[in-house]
């Protein structure tokens, strides 16, 4: 073969081998996962037969999780990925009563401890003490529902719906009414909540805490929770 006609190929395939090297070395010593969305998952669910009385008090249980979720760019990486701090430092309850068959809930309520957010970076933790939430000037996070929630029967009989939540969600000590899509299934004894909410930086008087040349946020936040509520007797 032609040397001219070799030369080219030779020079492709080397580029070929030094982007598959970065490929590697990238993701080998870089970890570009972030925590998974919380969703309710619905397809293929193992959700349990609901037992009890639904009607009640029902407060925070183990396993619930509250955090935010932003996208960054941080120096040594080439591409934006996303923060994601997440706490179990949660309060709250909500009563449901039943109305001659139909259900609502209401009084309910939640608190989060941001102060103890974490996420993959210490650094990141550290410094949002003190700039963006500035969880150690303003260390709690709350939810009041304006009014009661009417309760789907499919909700009643174990299956997943989706209900919008009004209230009062305050954060970085500014209060807003705001409305939180929720979606929501009985799984035994407990119930699972799973909900999300996107906001403005300046919404809550806050400012995007982005460290140049180190690290650049993007967009806005995104509030997101899972609650697993427990009956009290």
């Amino acid at each position: 073969m032609p040397a001219k006609l070799l030369k080219p190929r030779v020079l492709v395939a080397a580029v070929i081998v030094v982007v598959a090297a970065f490929a590697v070395a990238y993701f080998t010593l870089f970890d570009t996962g972030s925590p998974s969305k919380l969703t309710l998952q619905t397809k293929g669910s193992t959700a349990a037969v609901p037992t009890g009385d639904l009607a009640g008090t029902w407060t925070v249980a183990d396993g619930s999780v509250a955090g935010y979720r932003v996208r960054e760019k941080l120096a040594q990486l080439p591409a934006p990925s996303d923060a994601v701090g997440r706490t179990g430092a949660i309060t709250g309850q909500v009563t449901i009563a039943d109305q001659g068959g139909a259900y609502q809930a209401g009084s309910a309520n939640f608190t989060v401890d941001v102060s103890q957010l974490r996420s993959d970076q210490d650094k990141r933790d550290n410094k949002i003490r003190s700039i963006g939430l500035e969880t150690a000037k303003f260390p709690q996070a709350a939810f009041a529902a304006a009014g009661p929630i009417a309760i789907p029967a499919d909700a009643v009989q174990g299956k997943a719906v989706r209900v919008q939540a009004d209230g009062d969600l305050t954060l970085h000590g500014v209060t807003k009414r705001v409305t939180i899509p929720l979606d929501v299934q009985r799984d035994g004894a407990q119930v699972k909540v799973v909900g999300s909410y996107q906001f403005g930086w300046s919404d809550f008087g806050m400012t995007a805490p982005s460290l140049p040349p180190f690290v650049s946020v993007t967009g806005n936040p995104t509030l997101e929770f899972e609650l697993r509520l427990a009956r009290q007797a």
